[in-house]
Order: structure tokens, then sequence, then C-alpha cells
């Protein structure tokens, strides 16, 4: 008889004597085994995040025409302006507006020189200018929910979404708003699942408040007609 048997053996001899004469000792015995069922250990992935009912990213704001001059580059610089509110955010810049407005010039400058043209940066070219202008990473999500926007503001990461710009109703937008627009996401509330958005696209844009419903359905990447443009976000990342 081999030496693991006669200990199988012993085990088995001991944990029935335990059983006879210590039952107390032999329920504590059993209950600290772990389980073998692994069908009822339930898995981390499969735990539903426990996610704060409101958030809202503090952030400096400067509309895209900074002195509320509307001529171009001014007119489609809603790319350039939102990827420059979170470079300011991120990168500790603490650009006044005379700066903010200069960053501009400069980025539209640049894209002249790497696009060939600065207006309606699709979202693979805005991913581009934030690695390399300010060294920020980004994240593209497709077909976003309302739970994707929770869970990444609650990260404190901030969220940049192009728009068929014409639909999102913006009462404050001349001639119905653009047919292509980008803002930043910095905040929800999940109570009337809104979101607190820079949009820059007027002086008013400051914490303005969406329906999500309303961004979900005027989400499209830039595309010509913009209808046909993939309904993606860009999480940019500290």
């Amino acid at each position: 008889m081999t030496k693991t048997r006669l200990l199988l053996i012993f085990d088995l001899v001991l944990v029935l004597v335990i059983a006879l004469y210590s039952p107390t000792l032999y329920s504590k015995i059993i209950q600290s085994q772990p389980p073998t069922n692994t069908t009822t250990n339930i898995s981390a992935q499969n735990i539903k995040q426990i996610l704060p009912i409101k958030v809202d990213i503090p952030m400096t704001f400067y509309p895209q025409a900074p002195y509320a001059n509307w001529k171009q580059p001014w007119q489609d610089a809603c790319e350039e302006a939102s990827v420059l509110l979170i470079a300011n955010k991120y990168n500790n810049y603490n650009w006044t507006r005379a700066q903010f407005r200069d960053q501009i010039l400069q980025l539209v400058d640049w894209e002249n020189k790497t696009f060939g043209e600065y207006k309606d940066n699709n979202s693979q070219q805005i991913i581009q200018i934030l690695q390399d202008r300010y060294n920020l990473k980004s994240i593209v999500h497709t077909n976003p929910t309302f739970e994707d926007i929770q869970t990444i503001l609650a990260q404190e990461h901030l969220i940049i979404i192009p728009l068929a710009g014409k639909e999102i109703g913006n009462p404050f937008f001349k001639n119905g708003g653009p047919i292509y627009h980008v803002i930043v996401i910095k905040g929800y509330n999940s109570t009337n699942q809104t979101v607190i958005t820079e949009d820059v696209g007027t002086s008013h844009g400051e914490n303005y408040i969406y329906s999500w419903e309303t961004l979900q359905k005027a989400n499209h990447d830039y595309s010509t007609p913009i209808e046909n443009g993939k309904k993606i976000i860009i999480e940019v990342l500290p």
C-alpha cells in the first residue's frame, strides 16, 4: 500500500472520529472549506458598478469664438476649442481668454500643415491632435450608452462627442446650428438622464445641459452626409 493511500485512509478515519465525538468541530471544518461548485461563484465582471447619481467635473470654459468674432476660423473651430478645453484642464495650462484664442490659431495653422485643412476634423484626426499636440491618449467607444457616459465620467475622464449640430436643438445657435459640431461632456445626472456639457458653439455653452436621448440620436462622427457618420464618443485619458 502506498504512502499516499495510507495518508488518505488516515484522514478519512480522523474525520469520522471528529464527526462522532465532536459534531461542532466537524461543522466548523466543513464550513471552512471553499465551495467546489464553481457555478455558484459570482464573477466580478457580472457585478454592476455602483455609480454616482451625479458627476460634474470642474473646468474652465471658453467658446470657440473667445471674443465673439464668428468669422473664420472661429466659425468652424468647435473641434479645436473642445480639444483645447480638455488640454487646458488635464495639462494645467491655465490659459487666459487671450491665450486660448492664440492657441486656437496655432492649432488651426498646425492642422492646415498636417491635414491640409482645419475644418471638420473626424474622430481619428481629433485623436491625433490630442496625442501629437498635447500628449493625451484616448479611447473610442462605439454606440455609446448612458451607462458608458456614467462609467467614464465617474473616473473623471472627459468626453468629446461629435454631433449632427442641427439635431441637438440648441436655441442659441443661428440658422439651426452647424451641420457638424463637437462638444465636451463633463458631467451627468442619472435621475433624469441628462449630461452636462461645455458647448463651445455658443457663449452660453458653459455647463449646458442636454438630454442624453437628444445627443445619442444626434451622435455622428464626421461624414458626408453627416447622418452616415458612426455613433462614437472619445474618452480622453488624463
